[in-house]
């Protein structure tokens, strides 16, 4: 059951990805906490939601292949295709 509710939360889901990426070292967790706070500004300007991974890459503080590899391991990678997993997993995570 902790697996599905880490599935469905998009606060979870968020947080399992920056915990990936730093315990990978792909990141800091200061790097990860920018880019969380820039998720909230964006929210309460109401821009539209980013994701975290879209965040981190477009700071370039990680590579495509990181964040491939970090979907991988979420459980994400047969669920998404190549370069549109953003708007599939965005649209699937906030049901």
């Amino acid at each position: 059951m902790e697996n599905d509710y880490e599935m469905s939360s998009p606060g979870v889901r968020t947080l399992y990805f920056g915990s990936i990426a730093v315990y990978r070292n792909y990141v800091t967790l200061g790097q990860v906490q920018r880019a969380l706070a820039e998720q909230m500004e964006d929210a309460v300007l109401r821009k539209p939601h980013r994701l975290l991974g879209n965040i981190l890459l477009e700071k370039n503080w990680i590579t495509e292949e990181q964040m491939k590899s970090i979907l991988d391991e979420m459980g994400w990678s047969n669920k998404v295709g190549e370069r549109s997993w953003d708007r599939n997993l965005a649209a699937t995570i906030s049901h």
